[in-house]
Formats: structure tokens, C-alpha cells, sequence
């Protein structure tokens, strides 16, 4: 019984949305214990692991996330934008010379997106699609890594406790994906988090983010 409880456990341990959901009453015991046995190989019978469910206790990973639920209800505003597109470039001297020259064909006072993020080795540049060719042809070639089109952003004014409460994020990027929509990229300056996908699933990933972000009772 005790290797079958640790297996159990080992499960639930490795799978936060699904302690999640039980800390909120949303799964049935029997049902999880069924789906263990059939994806997760457990060799017991359904009363065994029904038992070691119910004999898990929820840590305090559960409270965090079920606050970081709550606080989203208190997002100020969500805005979308669409037709945007995103270059990644080779991150070296040649290319921090000429990214100055981005601010001469951005007009922010038109509503033209710029938004700039920086890794190790590339940069990412995330533009208009009208504004791309422009952009391009300020860099070599073999300075440009990727080019995406078809992205859209979603832009989520939140609370200031919001920046300091853990599992933000992991809520967020967790519902997106269990409605299965892919994450291209998120950008966060306070008071704006900033998530960016295909333009096809703008739709259905900022309904998602409005209903998570609707006040909790």
C-alpha cells in the first residue's frame, strides 16, 4: 500500500494544475484515480488509489496559486492589438549601432507598436506589420535570426500587489495552455503584462484572459 500512496503522491506532486484543481473541489476523486491507472500506469485496484488521492494533503503551493486566482480578479484593464511582428536578430555591436534608428519609423504618436527584449545571444524586436519591411532593411541580412508574422498581443493592466504575489504568471500561462493556446512570447513592465500569440487564436486566448481576470466572489 505504501508504494502505491508514494506513487500517487509523486503524481500530484509533478502536476500543479491538477492539485489545483482539487484544492478547489473541481476534480472527482474516482476519475483521477481512473485516469492514473490508465495513463500513469499505477498497478492497484481504483479503491487503492481513490484512498491515496484522498490521503494527500495540499501544501501551501495551493494557497499561493488560489490567491494569485483571486488577485486576478482585480485586473484594471485588458486591450488587444493585432496584425504585429516579431524579428529576432543577432545580438552583437553591428546591430546596437543601428537599433537607434528604429525610433525614426515608429510613430508612437500613431499608436505604432515597439517593444525590444533582449536575451544572451538575440534580440527580439515586436512591430507592426505595416512598419516590418522598413525595419528590416535597417540590418544585414545575416544579422536577422527569425522573422513571425500574424502575432497579436494581449495587454493586461494589473494590480500593483500583482508584482509581488507568486503564480501569476504560472496561472495565466496555464489556463492559456489548457484551452491550447500556444504562448509566443510575454513581456511584463509594470503595470502592463504583456502576451503575445498568433493572430488566429487572439480571439479565443483574450476571451480566456477576461473570464480569468473577471472579479472573484
Amino acid at each position: 500500500m505504501s508504494n502505491i500512496v508514494h506513487k500517487v503522491w509523486k503524481i500530484l506532486d509533478e502536476n500543479p494544475s491538477i492539485r489545483r484543481e482539487m484544492s478547489r473541489g473541481l476534480i472527482n476523486a474516482s476519475a483521477l484515480a481512473r485516469y492514473m491507472i490508465k495513463e500513469k500506469k499505477i498497478d492497484a485496484s481504483l479503491d487503492a488509489v481513490i484512498g491515496a488521492i484522498r490521503r494527500y494533503e495540499l501544501d501551501r503551493h495551493d494557497d499561493i496559486f488560489n490567491t494569485a486566482y483571486k488577485l486576478l480578479g482585480q485586473t484594471v484593464n485588458i486591450s488587444t492589438k493585432s496584425n504585429l511582428a516579431e524579428i529576432s536578430l543577432i545580438k552583437d555591436s553591428e546591430v546596437q549601432q543601428i537599433l537607434p534608428k528604429l525610433f525614426g519609423i515608429i510613430q508612437y504618436i500613431r499608436g505604432d507598436v515597439l517593444r525590444v527584449t533582449q536575451a544572451n545571444e538575440s534580440i527580439r524586436i515586436l512591430i507592426d506589420e505595416k512598419n516590418m519591411d522598413n525595419v528590416i532593411s535597417l540590418f544585414p541580412k545575416d544579422k536577422i535570426i527569425t522573422e513571425e508574422t500574424d502575432l497579436a498581443e494581449i495587454n493586461i493592466y494589473i494590480h500593483p500587489k500583482m508584482q509581488t504575489t507568486p503564480g501569476i504568471l504560472a496561472v495565466i500561462a496555464s489556463e492559456l495552455a489548457t484551452n491550447g493556446i500556444n504562448i509566443v512570447e510575454v513581456m511584463t513592465c509594470p503595470p502592463e503584462m504583456i502576451w503575445v500569440v498568433k493572430k488566429e487564436e487572439l480571439v479565443k486566448a483574450s476571451d480566456v484572459l477576461f473570464q480569468l481576470c473577471q472579479p472573484k466572489k
